[in-house]
């Protein structure tokens, strides 16, 4: 089965920018691109069956048309090689799920603060709800990037036997282009980190060194309360290019966020492109 590269599109010019680098990335993985649209229609209990199929029909037609003039605006169509597409009557992220559980995806690209605006700061956007779903690794491109420069890698990290899942992932989809990775831990505690804890980290940096021989691995123990603008400072500190996160069960740092709505802080106004990833043993 042929890998794909699936992006979630609400036709926005975020939504653009990460269509653009997920063709790009395509090419190098030598994997197909397909944009998927969701879309929901009006239905009244209020109204006459004639006028809920037509506003069916209505938005049936509105979402073919912002596809064709998505791709027109990419400079392709239908027909284009390396790009398919599909356009479903759901909520995003149950389209999503279908998706990947149907086709051979390597890797989700999506953009944040896309045509749902700032008003989805409080709701929730589209990219954290997919996000919740996802099963496949995910990347998250922000408002002002354009391109991801894996460079200077920050890993927050829980001690987690899926780190090693993530760090392979990290590898396959940039290789050599990893230059510098490093593994953070948020030491929450109400005592500073002992030297004990110290070892701990240290010792889980030089047994996730081999998952990643040719980049420069240190590690940080930072104490203190999680929070944004902790995690703001980190990734300031290091002049991260790109975060890293792993989606697993139980405490994990991602779930640990979620837990304190800080997750949805990140990944809708995140300050790098992230990379998240879901241990596939659960």
């Amino acid at each position: 089965m042929e890998k794909i590269i699936l992006v979630p599109t609400d036709f926005s010019s975020n939504a653009l920018k990460a269509t653009k680098y997920a063709l790009k990335l395509g090419e190098n993985m030598d994997c197909k691109v397909h944009l998927l649209h969701a879309y929901m229609a009006f239905h009244s209990a209020f109204q006459s069956e004639l006028a809920n199929r037509t506003d069916e029909q209505r938005a049936e037609l509105g979402a073919q048309k912002g596809m064709n003039g998505f791709l027109e605006t990419l400079g392709l169509n239908n027909g284009s090689t390396g790009i398919s597409t599909s356009i479903e009557k759901a909520d995003l992220a149950d389209a999503v799920k279908r998706f990947i559980a149907g086709n051979d995806t390597a890797l989700i690209v999506m953009g944040t603060h896309g045509a749902s605006g700032l008003k989805m700061g409080l709701l929730g956007s589209n990219t954290y709800d997919v996000a919740k779903v996802a099963s496949v690794p995910m990347l998250i491109m922000p408002l002002n990037a354009a391109d991801v420069k894996p460079e200077k890698v920050i890993f927050f990290t829980d001690y987690r036997e899926a780190d090693q899942y993530t760090l392979s992932s990290l590898v396959d989809l940039f290789g050599h282009l990893v230059r510098q990775c490093s593994l953070v831990h948020i030491h929450e505690e109400s005592a500073p980190p002992t030297a004990e804890d110290e070892q701990k980290l240290t010792t889980w940096k030089e047994r996730l060194q081999g998952v990643v021989p040719h980049a420069r691995l240190d590690s940080e123990l930072v104490y203190g309360k999680e929070s944004v603008a902790l995690v703001d400072d980190i990734l300031d500190n290091y002049d991260a290019s790109l975060t890293v996160l792993t989606l697993v069960g139980g405490r994990s740092f991602f779930e640990k966020l979620i837990h304190k709505s800080l997750a949805k802080a990140i990944v809708h106004q995140p300050k790098t492109p992230v990379l998240l990833l879901a241990d596939e043993s659960l």
